[in-house]
């Protein structure tokens, strides 16, 4: 049974960080939907009232990222007379960073959004990713961070796509065959190169609704089961042979799939940073 409430998410910044920690926190929760009241930007007690005004109209559970005293204090105190959730996300995290760094917070609004090195790092991580998606521009991949590999329709692209949204330079190329793949995978010592593999009853359910989608003739080796079970074994052999980890993305979501993949650059880094040493 589903059951739907009303989210109030205040920020006196653009409030993508709310947005996020609301959806993590939802998720945790089977059947529950939400109807979002997103009020970012909210740095005056005019514009505060307003959003009270909203509160009190759709009552529900209030997220809020505000720096100034006052606002805080008026809307902790009217959430409190109506009996609501008044929630901060980041202030006690902010606290604890504090203390342990021993250092004053900068009061700063929106300074997570400041264009620093890391914004423009992250842009460049995304533009190579793009223009290396399903075995494009192969002639650079020694510059890539991460390297992915799979037969078709295992995700390559979105969870690629994810990971250059975290900065990663992410190049992804599909496995055709031993023949067509290229030798220059064998002699790259930078990039995390992982292979993704999937259920053969798993991967022709997709393979046959792609097809459907595009109204296209299910009658080819691409939606056939036993030329799929030997793409895959083929592809394995590769993995094998290129002695790559390989993630079986059957069960797995795109992120899922990211989060493994970010794990597994991390440990790299560690092993190539003792290895120096």
């Amino acid at each position: 049974m589903k059951r739907n409430i009303n989210l109030h998410l205040v920020s006196d910044s653009t409030g993508e960080t709310l947005s996020s920690v609301a959806r993590a926190v939802i998720s945790q929760f089977e059947g529950i939907e939400t109807t979002d009241f997103i009020w970012p930007l909210i740095r005056s007690k005019s514009q505060l009232e307003r959003v009270i005004d909203s509160i009190q109209v759709n009552p529900g559970i209030v997220l809020y990222t505000i720096l100034h005293d006052d606002l805080i204090e008026n809307l902790r105190k009217k959430c409190f007379e109506i009996a609501i959730p008044c929630i901060p996300v980041l202030s006690h995290i902010i606290a604890q960073f504090s203390s342990y760094l021993n250092m004053n917070i900068s009061h700063t609004i929106g300074r997570q959004h400041l264009l620093d090195n890391q914004y423009f790092s992250r842009v460049d991580a995304i533009s190579y990713t793009l223009t290396h998606d399903d075995g494009q521009s192969i002639w650079d991949l020694y510059d890539a961070d991460i390297i992915i590999i799979g037969v078709s329709r295992t995700s390559k692209s979105p969870t690629s796509v994810y990971l250059s949204c975290r900065g990663y330079k992410v190049a992804n190329i599909p496995f055709i065959s031993n023949e067509s793949f290229p030798q220059s995978i064998f002699e790259l010592k930078k990039p995390l190169i992982v292979g993704l593999t999937i259920n053969p009853e798993k991967l022709l359910q997709i393979r046959k609704t792609r097809l459907n989608l595009l109204k296209e003739d299910q009658e080819t080796e691409y939606a056939d089961i036993e030329a799929i079970s030997n793409e895959l074994l083929e592809s394995r052999k590769l993995f094998s042979k290129i002695g790559c980890a390989t993630i079986d993305v059957t069960r797995r979501s795109v992120e899922e799939t990211a989060a493994k993949i970010i794990q597994l650059s991390q440990d790299k880094k560690i092993k190539d940073k003792n290895f120096k040493n």
